[in-house]
């Protein structure tokens, strides 16, 4: 769980995460939108994109190979944005 309470850190702090995960590139991004007035959550695996203004979706929305970063966070390799 250590490693999972990092990830959530470093895109709080970063507000952007890289990584890879089956030798696929995947990306987290988060920025305010002024339309909308919120964050909103830019999210992609591979050549799969999906957009959230909901902070949990990005963690338990299965966006990587059918599953959710919680559920692979162990196997993902973090790189630098």
């Amino acid at each position: 769980m250590k490693k999972l309470n990092e990830i959530k850190e470093k895109l709080q702090n970063e507000l952007c995460l890289a990584f890879i995960y089956n030798d696929k590139d995947g990306y987290i991004d988060c920025y305010y939108d002024e339309d909308q007035e919120e964050n909103v959550y830019y999210f992609r695996y591979g050549t799969e994109e999906y957009y959230t203004t909901n902070e949990d979706a990005v963690f338990t929305f299965p966006f990587i190979a059918g599953k959710s970063l919680t559920e692979v966070y162990e196997n993902v390799e973090i790189q630098s944005c």
